[in-house]
């Protein structure tokens, strides 16, 4: 009873504080529902950056955000987190993420991609090894996923999420070259569906969301912030397909548009051609650029010939009125 009345309490405390953050953008009266039930095809939640460690405040923090999505009128297909779900991959951080989903059930599936600090489970040559079998071990007790490596395939809905990973322990992503042909295969596979294809990477693309610098670092180069090396040859295979959506975090940048893109050129979402590239805020830390409260997130409603995506507060229970976008779908 004292857990729930305190997180009601913490709740309430983050609606204040988001709503004069950004008083013109919340909306906190709507109900956690989807504008249209009767012809929703697929619901899912995004967040990215939960950054683990060994504190208990993480937990709860992520709790209110799991406690939301799980009172929502209409059930979660599906919750993906883009990476960075713990801060050092350390097995007390991965300990803290299964911890927090104790007793919660926000969604019915889990899609978790792999972050650069969760790859950092030693310092030393080990690092990614170890790392890999903890991001696969932990895939497996929270998600009930048997995956064999850091990038997989799912299906939710008959909606096909493709989930990339590095396979080397840099802030850059390392991404052989049979990963990118594997990306390559699944994409042609997905798209004989015609429904919408959902690729998951932490880094966002080279150049994308303002990058290099949305990163908030003077020493900086055209990879800075972004996927590296094989960013154009990955953005290349997106560009063969209809409707593809790629879904990041890692800049660690709030919700921004219009305001944010002239003064930083930043904006949560892009188009490049038939790629919509999403760009999620940290959901663990404040952000640097754009609506500043951490515990947020994009919410997708998929339709039949458009996909809806709201900014929310899971934290505070906060649609985020003036980040909502529709994309047509060809």
């Amino acid at each position: 009873m004292f857990v729930s009345v305190f997180r009601a309490i913490s709740a309430v405390f983050m609606a204040i504080a988001t709503l004069i953050a950004f008083p013109v953008a919340g909306n906190i009266s709507a109900d956690f529902a989807p504008r249209d039930e009767e012809n929703i095809k697929l619901y899912f939640a995004t967040m990215s950056d939960t950054h683990f460690n060994s504190s208990p405040l993480r937990v709860f923090m992520m709790q209110l955000g799991l406690a939301d999505m799980q009172d929502s009128k209409y059930p979660l297909d599906a919750l993906v987190h883009a990476g960075d779900v713990t801060d050092h991959a350390y097995e007390e951080d991965w300990e803290n993420c299964a911890k927090a989903f104790v007793g919660y059930t926000p969604a019915r599936e889990y899609i978790f991609a792999e972050g650069n600090h969760d790859t950092w489970a030693t310092d030393d040559e080990t690092s990614f090894e170890v790392s890999k079998e903890r991001f696969i071990r932990y895939n497996n007790r929270i998600a009930g996923r048997k995956i064999d490596n850091v990038y997989y395939s799912t299906q939710v809905n008959g909606y096909t999420f493709i989930v990339l990973g590095s396979e080397g322990d840099h802030v850059g992503a390392t991404v052989s070259d049979e990963q990118v042909q594997w990306l390559d295969a699944e994409m042609a596979k997905a798209a004989e569906s015609g429904l919408p294809i959902f690729v998951v990477f932490h880094q966002p693309m080279n150049m994308t969301h303002g990058l290099p610098e949305s990163w908030g670092d003077d020493d900086y180069d055209d990879f800075t912030g972004g996927i590296g090396e094989q960013s154009d040859n990955i953005q290349a295979v997106l560009q063969k397909y209809k409707n593809v959506f790629y879904i990041s975090g890692h800049i660690h940048s709030g919700f921004g548009d219009k305001l944010t893109s002239e003064y930083a050129g930043y904006k949560s979402i892009e188009t490049y051609g038939n790629i919509t590239s999403i760009n999620l805020p940290s959901y663990m830390y404040f952000n640097a650029l754009g609506q500043n409260m951490s515990g947020t997130g994009f919410v997708f409603e998929v339709y039949e010939d458009e996909v809806i995506i709201r900014g929310r507060s899971y934290s505070s229970n906060v649609w985020y009125t003036a980040y909502e976008y529709t994309i047509d779908l060809i």
